[in-house]
Formats: C-alpha cells, sequence, structure tokens
C-alpha cells in the first residue's frame, strides 16, 4: 500500500443559517460524514452538483476551515495539530478564477516568491533563482517576471497560479476547478502540464470538477459527492465504464455529445435540488432516483465495499 498522505474520517462541517428575523436560526450540514482517503502520487476527483460541499471538503483538507466533527489527517498527523506554515509548505492550493486570485497590482515574480516570503525566506537572490526555476517548470518565459497579471493571457495566469502553489514545493496540491475559467483550447495545456507536473515532482493531486471529460483525463481515482455524501468511490476507469450508483449514472449520461442529430440528454433528475438546510429522510437522493425503493425513503444506506469500489446504495446492500 502506498503512503497516505490525506485520510478523512467521518467528517462533518456544519453551518449556522439565518432563517428571518423571527424564524431563528438552523443548522445546514455542508459535509455529512465523509470518509476518504488519498495515497501519495495518485489525482483524486471530487465530483458532483453545485452545492453539493465539494469545495468546503477541500477547505477543511487544506486546514482553512475547522471540521464540525470527525477528524482530518496529513501524513499521519491530525491536521489541526500541524504547525500553519508546515501546512502550507505541504499542502497548496490552485484556485478557480486565475482573473481573481492574482493580485493586479503585484509583478508576476514578487507573486510567484510570495509563499516563499511567508516561510520566512527573505534572501533576494535565493527567491528569484527558485521563481525563475518554478516558472521554467510552468512553460513561463523570464521576460515574463516583471509583468503584470493584466499583461498576461488567461492560461499565462493560470501558470502563474500554478508557479506560486509548487514554488515551495508542496506534497499535495488541492485544484478547485482549474481549468473552467479558461478557454478550450487551453484546458488541455493546463490538463497537460499538471499531468507532467505530478509525474516529475511526486506530486499528490485532489482535484474538483464539475467536466467529467477533464476528471477522465487527468484523475486516477473518483468521488462522487451528493448532498454532503460521498456516494460512490473507485477508479476512473471502472467509475466511467461501470457506474454504480443511479446518481453516477446520471451524471454520465448528462455529458453533451458532438453530434448534432442528438437531442440534449435526459439525465431523469429533474430541475429541481434537494433543500440541504431540510434534506430528505431515508436516502437523500431518494426523491430523484429512478431505482427508488421503498425502503429508500425510510433508511439511510449504510455503504458497502466491492474490491476497490465503493458505492452507497440500498441497491447494494
Amino acid at each position: 500500500m502506498n503512503e497516505v498522505m490525506i485520510n478523512a474520517f467521518d467528517v462533518t462541517r456544519n453551518f449556522t443559517i439565518s432563517r428571518g428575523m423571527f424564524r431563528g436560526k438552523q443548522q445546514l450540514k455542508a459535509v455529512s460524514g465523509v470518509n476518504l482517503t488519498v495515497e501519495r502520487g495518485e489525482v483524486l476527483a471530487l465530483v458532483g452538483e453545485s452545492g453539493c460541499g465539494k469545495t468546503t471538503l477541500a477547505k477543511m483538507l487544506l486546514g482553512l476551515l475547522p471540521q464540525t466533527s470527525g477528524t482530518v489527517e496529513l501524513c499521519g498527523q491530525q491536521i489541526a495539530d500541524v504547525p500553519r506554515l508546515e501546512l502550507a509548505r505541504t499542502v497548496q492550493p490552485i484556485f478557480q478564477d486565475p482573473y481573481s486570485s492574482l493580485n493586479p497590482r503585484k509583478r508576476i515574480g514578487s507573486i510567484i516568491a510570495l509563499p516563499m516570503k511567508v516561510q520566512g525566506i527573505d534572501d533576494e537572490e535565493t527567491m528569484r533563482r527558485r521563481v525563475e526555476e518554478t516558472m521554467d517548470l510552468v512553460g513561463l518565459p523570464p521576460r515574463l517576471f516583471t509583468a503584470f497579471p493584466n499583461q498576461l493571457s488567461g492560461g499565462q495566469r493560470q501558470r502563474v497560479a500554478i508557479a506560486r502553489a509548487l514554488v515551495n514545493r508542496p506534497q499535495v496540491v488541492i485544484c478547485d476547478e482549474p481549468t473552467s475559467a479558461l478557454d478550450v483550447s487551453v484546458q488541455s495545456q493546463i490538463l497537460n502540464l499538471l499531468n507532467d507536473l505530478r509525474n516529475e515532482l511526486n506530486l499528490t493531486y485532489i482535484v474538483i470538477s464539475h467536466n467529467l471529460a477533464v476528471v477522465e483525463h487527468i484523475a486516477t481515482r473518483v468521488a462522487v459527492m451528493y448532498l454532503g455524501r460521498i456516494v460512490e468511490v473507485a477508479d476512473t476507469e471502472t467509475l466511467f465504464s461501470d457506474p454504480k450508483h443511479p446518481y453516477t449514472r446520471a451524471l454520465l449520461a448528462s455529458v453533451l455529445t458532438p453530434d448534432p442529430n442528438m437531442d440534449v440528454p435526459n439525465n431523469q433528475l429533474g430541475a429541481s435540488y434537494p433543500n440541504p438546510i431540510d434534506p430528505p429522510s431515508g436516502c437523500a437522493f431518494h426523491p430523484r432516483c429512478v431505482n427508488a425503493m421503498p425502503q429508500c425513503s425510510k433508511i439511510a444506506p449504510s455503504g458497502s465495499t466491492q474490491g476497490e469500489h465503493y458505492v452507497e446504495c440500498h441497491l447494494y446492500d
């Protein structure tokens, strides 16, 4: 078994939501009892509809958000006990929008060097050498060292964001929709770059994405989230060829095809998404499930494992 980089056990995160001036407050379970293991060198993709808890889970894995209950371990140590500077050296994020994640008043060299300054490295020559090495790694020419973000294309800005994340040589990188703000022609370049960097620097990725084509291209394993729960986990090839959970099947059925003779696919999920403040009883997916059975509305599935394939559904209990 490979070294475990991140281990989340029964992780829950609640938020207190105001219901109005005279209606009091209510708890929203953004993440509910998630178990997840990420091994060194793998690319784990988190997929699911907007609002299912992917970004909240990522923030807890980054140490930016404390969990309400459960434990998150980084390299065998509880993440809450890891010193902040050590945590920042080990885990780094790449954000979704390169147009808003870079300071427009800072030059590119200064933006990439900032994590080194935070770690206490103040030698100008050392910083410049490391920044130039990292720019070369991500395919940025040296002339951009003194440029401003508004002088760069979207793809170049995302390469700057990647360079900033990698300048301290972290072990884990969490990518939140790393290509969604880019042109299709640039997306493949960034994905290939991320793959090359993973092999060269022995990185571990957690990738959040709505784009199943991106997931199929880059991920080695996929976790499907629905309403705060992970309902299916499998290696990428297995999940795309033999999905078990009805929600996973619906997601894969929703992918658009380039064939002009085919209509927009009907995933049978309907237009409404359940209220996360008042989730359905039993299996949260049962109101939208084409395979729903009587027990689905009353009893939450416990989850079962078939080899490396985990599925949380009464069809497989």
